[in-house]
């Protein structure tokens, strides 16, 4: 978590990383921060471990911690600046109208789930390509898993799944009979998502919502072009 050095401080961001992710997703906009904001990133329970420590963290337990930096967060700042990926994008908007919460970056918001290509095999897809690969066997940075040849570990995974789906329905029903009056909202979805469907978009512009569409990304990957994008929508969304 970055001080700033003037005790005056008053504003602070929130990374809130997305499924199976890190906040090394953000890494893009750690060196953008203006003078004047603190950051706070979360490292949600069970990431930047094994397949088993994920296993064992829930839902309950994330959202527990978000909420518990909500609260640590608004007694410390006039107000808080928001930035998820993903999962992340769900526990931001469930609360959005906490008063302290000032505005929303918004990442890859997953209010429909791609249903042919589930997360569970892409996982799966990538211990392939790391086993083939001999001399570059890692994960990107991005995920907050450890890479574990022992496929069936994931199956501990499933429960996890499926309660990121019920947050995903959760969510869904929330947007659509609670509109976010007063929060200043950025979103961005990606053009080869392979995890989160077009249909959040539809719905996110279709309840009023600015969605911008980052031509040539996926769901953790920004090109160049998209990057340079994202920083520029950064600072504008903080002035």
């Amino acid at each position: 978590m970055k001080t700033a050095m003037d005790n005056s401080m008053k504003k602070v961001i929130l990374f809130i990383h997305g499924f199976a992710g890190h906040p090394n997703q953000f890494k893009l906009f750690y060196p953008e921060i203006p003078d004047g904001y603190d950051y706070h990133a979360l490292l949600l329970a069970g990431h930047g471990g094994s397949v088993d420590d994920f296993g064992r963290a829930s839902m309950k337990e994330w959202q527990n911690q978000v909420d518990e930096s909500m609260v640590e967060l608004s007694e410390k700042y006039d107000e808080i600046y928001v930035v998820a990926h993903s999962m992340g994008t769900l526990f931001a908007m469930q609360r959005a109208q906490v008063h302290n919460v000032k505005a929303l970056f918004l990442l890859a918001v997953p209010l429909y789930i791609r249903v042919s290509l589930l997360p569970f095999l892409g996982n799966l897809r990538m211990i392939i390509r790391a086993s083939r690969d001999s001399v570059h066997s890692t994960y990107d940075p991005c995920s907050g898993v450890e890479a574990d040849m022992r496929f069936w570990k994931y199956l501990k995974w499933i429960p996890n799944y499926v309660s990121l789906s019920k947050e995903s329905r959760k969510t869904r029903a929330l947007v659509e009979s609670k509109p976010w009056t007063g929060k200043k909202c950025v979103i961005f979805q990606s053009a080869h998502d392979e995890l989160v469907s077009s249909k959040s978009e539809k719905l996110l512009t279709g309840l009023g919502c600015d969605v911008d569409i980052l031509e040539n990304s996926s769901h953790h990957q920004y090109s160049q072009t998209d990057g340079e994008k994202l920083v520029q929508a950064f600072h504008a969304w903080l002035k």
